[in-house]
């Protein structure tokens, strides 16, 4: 047996034993720092790497006010523009001579750091992290630079057809609620921005009592408290107000757009009512939509759309479980005189499928699939830390990370196509398509 089949064979095992024992077996420990900061812990020695998650709650763009939209995502590119000590030239260059990986992100729920550098690192990066959430530069260079990138980053954003169709998928679904708003605002509200805005941004959003931190890899957790103390102990203790968003669930009657972009393909997005993770048939959703759309050739609708009728090379469906709106969605793109021809299709197969509901065949090789992929996505620090980040972002139970295989291998058949009989609703399918030959011209 080769070295690349033996490893493959090894890691076959692994999952084949861990699927037995319906836990993944990973030691997630809460874990207190003397001044008080929390974060949950997983420690792998097997490589000399850490990767830490930082968050900040409730501060993501669907918290903005409308007339600084794109806040939050031009905040993540100035702290980006030198810090403390550095400016942008030199604090690129410490994060490349360490080898480490420092990334920012807006979310719709949070502001996101992202961390990964060897163990030997760690107090380099972290001490380069603090200066850019507690000390960022914010000078006009920086601004400067920033809104240049912005403008680049609107003209792509504007040839861009998924990015206008899932601008518009939103803003049918969510109207005016939060979460209808684009992560970039507009070039006008972002030409508004000001220096102040950002660091009354930073001021507001980063502090102790919104923070969660992950941290996985080669570290103990004394290591990581006496450094997340040194760094981080000195963000603000309190937030300003925190804006209140209500929960969406219901989307109303279905609605469509057409939007026309000279491109070869029609880009087609669709998508329903979905359903909370708090749901007890969350997880009975969950095999349903992967057998629908999450199993690439094997899915019902890529076998219908591709193999069948051979009007798309792909499509696929997925639940979108947020903390303050749920929905089902999908995507596919096809030439624009199919466009109409798969539009019916994606209808007609859903109602299918809940009125027949999915076999016993797929069932299986979808539950081992969702597995296999899970099991697999844990041999990454990356992925633990960005698991642990979502759990503690969304208030859900730190036994989830362990618990997700038996949860999926607990699903029956008979509770899947019970589920699809109630929760497909293809009558009430919004769509966005964009390109050439949109319906009606």
């Amino acid at each position: 047996m080769t070295r690349i089949s033996k490893l493959v064979f090894l890691l076959l095992c692994i999952s084949f034993n861990l699927y037995a024992s319906d836990n993944p077996n990973i030691a997630v420990e809460e874990v207190t720092t003397r001044r008080g900061l929390k974060f949950l812990l997983v420690e792998n020695h097997d490589l000399p790497k850490v990767s830490l998650n930082i968050s900040f709650k409730n501060a993501g763009y669907a918290y903005e006010n409308a007339r600084k939209q794109g806040l939050t995502w031009f905040t993540s590119l100035v702290i980006q523009e030198g810090a403390g000590k550095n400016d942008a030239r030199d604090f690129a260059k410490k994060l490349e001579d360490k080898g480490i990986r420092l990334s920012f992100s807006a979310d719709l729920e949070a502001f996101r750091v992202s961390l990964n550098t060897l163990s030997e690192n760690l107090e380099d990066a972290i001490l380069l992290l603090s200066d850019s959430i507690m000390r960022p530069k914010v000078d006009p260079e920086g601004l400067n630079r920033i809104f240049e990138k912005a403008k680049v980053n609107f003209n792509n954003l504007e040839k861009n057809p998924y990015f206008i169709a899932g601008k518009e998928l939103g803003k049918l679904l969510f109207k005016k609620h939060p979460y209808s708003k684009s992560k970039y605002g507009t070039l006008d509200t972002i030409k508004s921005i000001t220096r102040d805005d950002v660091l009354m941004y930073i001021k507001r959003n980063f502090t102790k009592d919104n923070i969660v931190i992950s941290v996985v890899g080669c570290v103990t957790k004394e290591e990581v408290s006496a450094l997340l103390d040194k760094y981080l102990s000195k963000l603000p203790s309190k937030r300003s107000k925190v804006r209140k968003i209500p929960v969406k669930n219901d989307f109303g009657p279905a609605e469509s757009k057409n939007i026309f972009m000279d491109i070869p393909q029609s880009v087609i997005l669709f998508a329903q009512k979905g359903i909370a993770y708090e749901d007890p048939n969350y997880y009975n959703a969950s095999v349903l939509i992967n057998a629908l759309g999450g199993m690439g050739l094997n899915s019902i609708l890529m076998k219908e759309l591709r193999q069948s009728l051979g009007i798309t090379y792909g499509i696929d469906a997925n639940i979108i479980s947020n903390k303050h709106g749920n929905a089902i969605g999908g995507s596919m793109s096809t030439d624009g005189s199919t466009a109409g021809k798969a539009i019916s299709a994606v209808k007609n197969t859903l109602s299918r499928i809940k009125k027949e509901g999915i076999n016993e065949q797929l069932f299986k090789g979808t539950k081992v699939s969702m597995v296999n992929s899970y099991i697999f996505s844990m041999f990454n620090n990356n992925n633990v830390a960005a698991k642990l980040d979502n759990i503690q972002v969304n208030d859900r139970d730190i036994d989830h990370i362990n618990n997700f295989v038996s949860h999926v291998s607990n699903v029956t058949l008979e509770e899947v196509n019970k589920l699809a009989s109630y929760l497909l609703d293809p009558e009430n399918l919004f769509f966005v398509e964009v390109g050439r030959k949109v319906q009606g011209k």
